[in-house]
């Protein structure tokens, strides 16, 4: 690997593991409340994650299918997803497209990850426009969503997020 991508492997294990921890003692009752009609639920936050990460797979040039994409495709926001998968389907599937993305990490060399990545169906907002700076937006994206994840918890009177694994 790369010692570029070093720090960014890292936080790709660090948000598998915070995003598993954000659902932790969370029904999937609990997860589909939403506090207000301009909020999202924990698990609509959830499968947009799975995207993004199943987006990321294929930044990597991996073909991983995502499970959850008949229930989002054809969605614009949240009103129009009308069934959620359990939140024990979205911690396996999470692991599992995870452990193909890891493995896409490791593949890659100093060369590659310099050069504009083959996807190019949505440009980042961010300066550098190498594989580089599109996994180091990437990973920026799922932090952001962790931190909502977790601030969710605390609406629902539930425990702070655990950093532990």
């Amino acid at each position: 690997m790369d010692s570029r991508l070093v720090p960014l492997h890292a936080m790709l294990r660090l948000h598998t593991r915070l995003f598993l921890n954000c659902f932790d003692e969370v029904s999937d009752e609990t997860a589909r409340l939403r506090p207000n009609e301009d909020t999202s639920s924990m698990a609509f936050i959830a499968l947009h994650m799975h995207d993004s990460r199943h987006y990321m797979a294929k930044f990597l040039g991996l073909e991983e299918s995502n499970p959850f994409e008949p229930i989002t495709a054809s969605a614009q926001s949240i009103e129009e997803i009308e069934i959620y998968p359990s939140l024990a389907e979205m911690r396996t599937a999470w692991l599992e497209v995870t452990a193909a993305v890891d493995r896409g990490f490791q593949e890659l060399d100093g060369e590659t990850i310099s050069q504009p990545p083959s996807v190019t169906d949505f440009e980042f907002p961010i300066e550098d426009k190498s594989m580089l700076g599109g996994l180091g937006f990437l990973l920026h994206h799922e932090a952001y969503h962790i931190g909502q994840l977790a601030l969710l918890r605390r609406f629902h009177r539930l425990p702070a997020m655990s950093l532990q694994v």
